[in-house]
Protein backbone atom coordinates (compact mmCIF):
# COMPACT_ATOMS: atom_id res chain seq x y z
CA UNK A 1 0.00 0.00 0.00
CA UNK A 2 3.08 2.55 0.90
CA UNK A 3 4.31 1.76 -2.57
CA UNK A 4 1.03 2.39 -4.16
CA UNK A 5 0.86 5.79 -2.34
CA UNK A 6 4.46 6.81 -2.80
CA UNK A 7 3.76 6.24 -6.92
CA UNK A 8 0.79 8.33 -6.91
CA UNK A 9 2.41 11.42 -4.61
CA UNK A 10 5.11 11.39 -7.73
CA UNK A 11 3.03 10.87 -10.27
CA UNK A 12 0.87 13.65 -8.64
CA UNK A 13 4.47 16.21 -8.15
CA UNK A 14 5.06 15.56 -11.86
CA UNK A 15 1.81 16.94 -12.89
CA UNK A 16 2.63 19.90 -10.14
CA UNK A 17 6.01 20.44 -11.79
CA UNK A 18 5.30 20.06 -15.28
CA UNK A 19 2.15 22.82 -14.71
CA UNK A 20 4.09 25.18 -12.63
CA UNK A 21 7.35 25.07 -15.06
CA UNK A 22 4.11 25.93 -17.78
CA UNK A 23 3.45 28.74 -16.04
CA UNK A 24 6.17 30.36 -15.34
CA UNK A 25 7.36 29.41 -18.66
CA UNK A 26 4.98 31.38 -20.08
CA UNK A 27 4.88 34.45 -17.58
CA UNK A 28 8.70 35.03 -18.81
CA UNK A 29 8.98 33.67 -22.34
CA UNK A 30 13.03 34.07 -21.96
CA UNK A 31 12.72 31.69 -19.24
CA UNK A 32 13.30 28.37 -20.03
CA UNK A 33 12.34 25.28 -17.14
CA UNK A 34 12.22 21.96 -18.35
CA UNK A 35 9.56 21.07 -14.93
CA UNK A 36 10.22 17.14 -16.30
CA UNK A 37 13.62 17.52 -15.72
CA UNK A 38 13.44 19.50 -12.42
CA UNK A 39 11.08 16.81 -10.76
CA UNK A 40 13.45 13.80 -12.06
CA UNK A 41 16.75 15.50 -10.13
CA UNK A 42 14.78 16.05 -6.89
CA UNK A 43 12.33 12.75 -7.42
CA UNK A 44 15.91 11.02 -7.38
CA UNK A 45 17.15 12.71 -4.11
CA UNK A 46 14.05 11.99 -2.46
CA UNK A 47 14.15 7.96 -3.61
CA UNK A 48 17.65 7.61 -2.50
CA UNK A 49 16.80 9.46 1.07
CA UNK A 50 13.99 7.02 1.44
CA UNK A 51 15.98 3.80 0.05
CA UNK A 52 18.66 4.58 2.69
CA UNK A 53 15.90 5.08 5.55
CA UNK A 54 14.27 1.39 3.86
CA UNK A 55 18.09 -0.20 4.34
CA UNK A 56 18.71 1.92 7.93
CA UNK A 57 15.37 0.43 9.19
CA UNK A 58 16.28 -3.29 8.24
CA UNK A 59 15.32 -4.22 4.98
CA UNK A 60 17.06 -5.57 2.40
CA UNK A 61 19.34 -4.42 -0.05
CA UNK A 62 17.85 -6.01 -2.88
CA UNK A 63 14.16 -5.41 -2.07
CA UNK A 64 14.58 -1.62 -1.56
CA UNK A 65 16.60 -1.91 -5.00
CA UNK A 66 13.72 -3.59 -6.62
CA UNK A 67 11.05 -1.19 -4.85
CA UNK A 68 12.74 2.03 -5.52
CA UNK A 69 13.03 0.85 -9.00
CA UNK A 70 9.54 0.78 -9.63
CA UNK A 71 9.23 4.17 -7.20
CA UNK A 72 11.11 6.10 -9.19
CA UNK A 73 10.84 4.80 -12.78
CA UNK A 74 6.94 5.45 -13.18
CA UNK A 75 6.96 9.47 -12.08
CA UNK A 76 9.96 9.74 -13.79
CA UNK A 77 7.84 8.10 -16.67
CA UNK A 78 5.10 10.40 -16.74
CA UNK A 79 7.65 13.24 -16.09
CA UNK A 80 9.60 12.55 -19.36
CA UNK A 81 6.61 12.44 -20.79
CA UNK A 82 4.73 15.61 -20.13
CA UNK A 83 7.96 17.40 -20.84
CA UNK A 84 8.40 16.00 -24.18
CA UNK A 85 4.57 16.31 -24.92
CA UNK A 86 4.76 19.90 -23.69
CA UNK A 87 7.88 20.35 -25.99
CA UNK A 88 5.97 19.16 -29.21
CA UNK A 89 2.65 21.72 -28.76
CA UNK A 90 4.59 24.91 -27.50
CA UNK A 91 5.09 27.48 -30.33
CA UNK A 92 8.37 27.71 -31.50
CA UNK A 93 10.43 30.87 -30.43
CA UNK A 94 10.90 33.85 -32.69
Amino acid sequence: MRTLLMMVVGVALAVAFDAVAALLNKRSPGLALDGGRLFIWTWLGIMIVDFYIGVSEGNTVPLELGVHALLFAVPAAVAWWLSRRRRTTSPAPK
